[in-house]
């Protein structure tokens, strides 16, 4: 099934703008609006205590920054696909790219519903296997949509997805380096 929708948007008509504006802004404003949401009206659940519920106002800042920050991650690693693909498919395109990052993003983004009540045991039930399913979405998508064999798409999808991981992890350790110097929410702890 998988391979059956990834095949039918290689063969469709798309820009990047119509791909990014159409569908992949929409679909990813779901996990900070979720998140919005589930720290106002629920707060963080850790487990070992009563819910970390959040201001409005740092909810809202946190949910800003939250989209802003996919935006700009679907951005840049539609540019790196782009990049990597000089090596790996020579003939794609920016459209192609666009598209690979839509296909793949889109479980994630529809699991940031998970948001809604956050829990750490519970995103961590959720998102593991969507996670893996997205993984699995890329190395299936990245042949059909850059037009490429099997073997360059499994080596472009590791490439891929060490790229993912080093960016996520930038991401963290840039967020924790904020919160130390006392950027973002003020917890009262």
């Amino acid at each position: 099934m998988t391979k059956d929708v990834i095949s039918r948007l290689s063969k469709a008509n798309y820009s990047p703008a119509q791909l990014f504006f159409g569908y992949s802004i929409w679909l990813g404003l779901v996990p900070p609006v979720s998140a919005f949401f589930g720290t106002y009206y629920n707060g963080w659940s850790l487990g070992i205590s009563d819910p970390i519920k959040l201001s409005f106002s740092q909810s809202l800042a946190i949910s800003i920054f939250y989209a802003l920050a996919l935006i700009v991650g679907f951005l840049v690693t539609a540019f790196v696909i782009k990049w990597m693909a000089t090596v790996y498919a020579p003939e794609s395109t920016l459209n192609d790219a666009f598209a690979v990052v839509s296909v793949v993003g889109t479980p994630i983004m529809l699991a940031g519903v998970v948001h809604l009540y956050p829990s750490v045991l519970l995103h961590i039930i959720v998102l593991s296997p969507i996670f893996a399913w997205s993984c699995y979405i890329l190395f299936c998508a990245l042949p059909i949509l850059l037009k490429i064999d099997n073997d360059r798409g499994i080596f472009m999808g590791c490439a891929v997805l060490g790229f993912l991981v080093t960016a996520f992890l930038a991401l963290l350790g840039i967020s924790t380096i904020a919160w130390v110097y006392g950027i973002g929410p003020n917890l009262g702890v």
